[in-house]
């Protein structure tokens, strides 16, 4: 669930979180109010301020490491992308056999999955940048059914 949560973004993740919280909080405070509990408002408030606040960090810290991780942006790359979709349908599912370690500095990695979906399966070689803050896509080269195919990123 926080995989779909974050496949937005990081801001959609938080605009997200923010409705549930009004919503639970509205909720809150319309309970606390009717059972005549003074400063309800003000204590459902405080509670779900808090509570907000930590799960912007729990979020903030679950990209962060999903970032570090070159497997986690390859597969994200793959079931997200346009091109992969109008090959082999929607959804797609990602395989890493053997995820490449992270590292760090500058450098270029490749991430060999296989992708299969609802109109066919194969392989798929994504080739990512190292940079100092994560992976960013360069692009990948499906091979579908003999069929190669390169994705722009």
């Amino acid at each position: 669930m926080v995989r779909k949560l974050l496949a937005g973004g990081l801001g959609r993740a938080v605009v997200i979180l923010g409705i549930l919280f009004f919503a639970v909080y509205a909720i809150v405070a319309l309970i606390l109010a009717r059972t005549g509990f003074a400063y309800s408002e003000g204590l459902a408030a405080g509670i779900m301020a808090y509570l907000f606040i930590m799960g912007v960090l729990a979020l903030w810290l679950l990209e962060r490491r999903r970032r570090t991780q070159p497997g986690a942006v390859a597969e994200e790359f793959l079931m997200n992308s346009r091109a992969v979709h109008d090959i082999i349908g929607a959804p797609v599912k990602v395989t890493i056999p053997d995820p490449p370690p992270a590292a760090r500095g500058p450098g270029q990695v490749s991430v060999d999955c296989f992708v299969a979906g609802p109109d066919g399966s194969g392989e798929a070689m994504v080739v990512l940048a190292r940079l100092e803050k994560g992976y960013q896509v360069l692009g990948a080269d499906l091979d579908i059914a003999g069929v190669r195919k390169s994705v722009a990123a």
